[in-house]
């Protein structure tokens, strides 16, 4: 059964990206254009992104298995709002990717996880909120197996946000990222359907 609040949460909303100049846009001033965000959302180095290569890496997303703005609602508005999705304020955007192609992720069931929420929206825990709606839309609804994510070394606020949801720390990718004149580690974690149902209860 189909539940109506299947792309809501407590607080937030989660909306397809469209292709629209107002999403692309956003995506371009709010988190490519910011460095520190950028950084953590991106590998490649950090320099002054276009909006063409914006728009590109906007386009990726959409095409992955699971590509939404995070959004907050406006206030005073209730879930019978015909015009609701007219009014979401984006926060933020999630993607769930596949780890090598379609045909692998059907057969083994596996997809990475990438979250960025706006600058001025961190702290307030709407980033935990959104991973933890993510991993209920993959397991229950798209029968994925197994939530992937990468962290690097010096994320130490993903880090503990990772951990603190229950992602597990598989591996690293030794001294692979560089940054700020150092070489860092990549952190790998996972989550399997069967530790979200343990978590779940």
């Amino acid at each position: 059964m189909s539940s109506p609040n299947a792309f809501r949460s407590q607080r937030l909303y989660y909306r397809a990206v469209e292709d629209t100049d107002f999403d692309r846009q956003w995506f371009h001033t709010q988190i490519q254009s910011d460095p520190a965000v950028f950084s953590l959302f991106d590998p490649s180095v950090v320099r002054p992104q276009t909006r063409s290569q914006s728009d590109s890496k906007l386009a990726d997303i959409q095409k992955g298995l699971l590509g939404v703005f995070i959004c907050l609602p406006p206030q005073n508005t209730t879930t019978q709002d015909a015009d609701i999705l007219e009014k979401l304020t984006p926060i933020g955007i999630l993607n769930l990717d596949d780890v090598a192609g379609e045909r692998y992720r059907h057969h083994h069931r596996l997809v990475e996880l990438q979250i960025s929420i706006a600058p001025s929206y961190q702290n307030q825990g709407y980033g935990s909120e959104a991973i933890r709606w993510a991993l209920d839309w993959a397991f229950e609804r798209a029968n994925i197996h197994s939530v992937g994510l990468g962290c690097v070394e010096y994320n130490d606020r993903g880090k503990r946000l990772y951990e603190k949801l229950g992602f597990v720390m598989e591996g690293r990718c030794r001294k692979c990222h560089f940054h700020e004149r150092k070489w860092w580690d990549i952190l790998l974690y996972s989550m399997l359907e069967g530790e979200w149902e343990a978590l779940k209860g």
